[in-house]
This record gives structure tokens, C-alpha cells and sequence, in this order.
């Protein structure tokens, strides 16, 4: 499950065929756009959830995440970037995730404190220098319980995903497709939600209980049930991992 594709099975995001498709001043007002009004939220929206960041040092990164993405972007025009981009927003999350892995480590942020649960599996993978074998062993461990997320029953899932965070209540999901997991329409069809849908709250997570609640139209006590009903299954079926 990849974000990007090789040259000749390109599987290219919507978003991005009226910026290659454009004349080169229109292609210059496309790529604006996209910028402002897809990209530029998810990446706020990450800084904002991160430890450590805040003020001046939020816009610094945030110009670092836009011109590299409005470089690789220029190379994909231009046909010289070698791969497709398929999950525009998931590349976006990915990019700025590894921009602030980089920053957490040069400064000695951004270390991992596990909360125990499924949960822990998504948090290990946040070190940001792990060594080979142990990023294959978290990601293949990450793999394994995504399928079993997949076995869940919609709501349940929904009521995990949703809410995922850390031990320092930062969200977690984005996670899934920064390790090439699972991408954001698949994680949206696993909770039951278009895709559409998903993309519109993406900023937004983690959610509380009671936006749960009303976007699945249950109560908030509901939904702190079918939560709990995912984890233990969840720990029964990964006992063997």
C-alpha cells in the first residue's frame, strides 16, 4: 500500500491532474490552490498537534513542508520526479511528519512515550532514527494489526480510529500512511465513512468522544464502548504477534 507509484502505473490523486493538465499560468494558479486549500491545512494542523513547536518555529517548518512540496510538485509537471503521487493528502502528512521527525531530532524532541494497548504499536514507530530490523519488526508488527482493524466491525473501528492518540494525547492515525499501511481512503472504508467525508475531519483528528458520537449517531457512552470492545479484541487477536 504506497503513497507514491512508479513510472508507467501511475494511479494519480484527482487533486493533482488540473495542475498537470494546465498551461504554464494557470498551472501557476492551480498549484497555488492547491497549496492554500489542501495542502497548507493538513500541515497546520499536524504542527499543531506536535510537542514542541509553537510560534515562529511553527511557520519555519511550515515554509520548509510547502517548498519542498512545491518543488517535488514542479518535478512531477515537468515528468522528471520518477514516481506517481496517488494519496495527495497522505503525501502531504507523510512529508510533514518526516519534517518534524528530522526537527525532533536534531533538537532531542519528539521521543516516543508509549500508552499501552494498540495504541503502543502506533507510537513506537514515531522514534524517528529506529534501526533497520526494528523499523521492519514495528512496521510489520504496525501491518498485522491494521488487518485485524480491517476485521472490525465498522463502528468499532470508527470509534478507535477516530480518537487514536498517544500517551501525550497527540493523534496517531496519520501514522498509517506515513508507513505506507494504509492509505486514507482504505482507512475511511474500514470505519464505514466515504472518502470525501474522511477527508473533511482529517484535520480535526483525534476527535472527542462526543464528535464521535455525532458522526456516528450514537451516544457518547456508546461510543466509549465500542471503543473498548475494538481494544479488547484487538488484544486478543494480537497475543500471538
Amino acid at each position: 500500500m504506497k503513497l507514491l507509484d512508479g513510472p508507467g502505473t501511475w494511479q494519480l490523486d484527482p487533486l493533482l491532474v488540473p495542475f498537470l493538465g494546465a498551461g504554464e499560468p494557470e498551472a501557476q494558479e492551480v498549484l497555488g490552490e492547491l497549496i492554500t486549500r489542501h495542502a497548507r491545512p493538513i500541515i497546520q494542523g499536524i504542527l499543531r498537534g506536535r510537542r514542541g513547536f509553537s510560534g515562529p518555529e511553527d511557520g519555519d517548518l511550515e515554509g520548509e513542508v510547502v517548498l519542498h512540496l512545491v518543488e517535488r510538485l514542479r518535478r512531477l509537471r515537468l515528468g522528471g520526479a520518477g514516481e506517481g503521487i496517488r494519496d495527495f493528502r497522505g503525501y502531504v502528512a507523510v512529508m510533514t511528519y518526516n519534517a518534524v521527525a528530522e526537527h525532533g531530532k536534531r533538537k532531542g524532541t519528539e521521543r516516543p512515550q508509549t500508552s499501552g494497548g494498540a495504541e503502543d504499536a502506533f507510537v513506537r514507530l514515531r522514534d524517528p532514527a529506529p534501526d533497520a530490523a526494528l523499523a521492519l519488526e514495528r512496521r510489520t508488527y504496525l501491518s498485522s494489526l491494521w488487518e485485524e482493524i480491517r476485521q472490525l466491525p465498522a463502528r468499532q473501528a470508527a470509534a478507535l480510529i477516530l480518537n487514536l492518540r498517544d500517551g501525550q494525547r497527540r493523534g496517531v492515525v496519520a501514522l498509517l500512511p506515513l508507513t505506507g499501511v494504509a492509505t486514507m481512503r482504505e482507512i475511511a472504508r474500514a470505519i464505514g465513512m466515504p472518502a470525501e467525508r474522511f477527508a473533511a475531519i482529517w484535520n480535526r483528528l483525534p476527535l472527542e468522544d462526543a464528535a464521535i458520537a455525532e458522526l456516528l449517531g450514537v451516544s457518547r457512552q456508546q461510543v466509549i464502548n465500542l471503543r473498548k470492545s475494538a481494544r479488547e479484541r484487538l488484544a486478543r487477536r494480537m497475543r500471538s504477534h
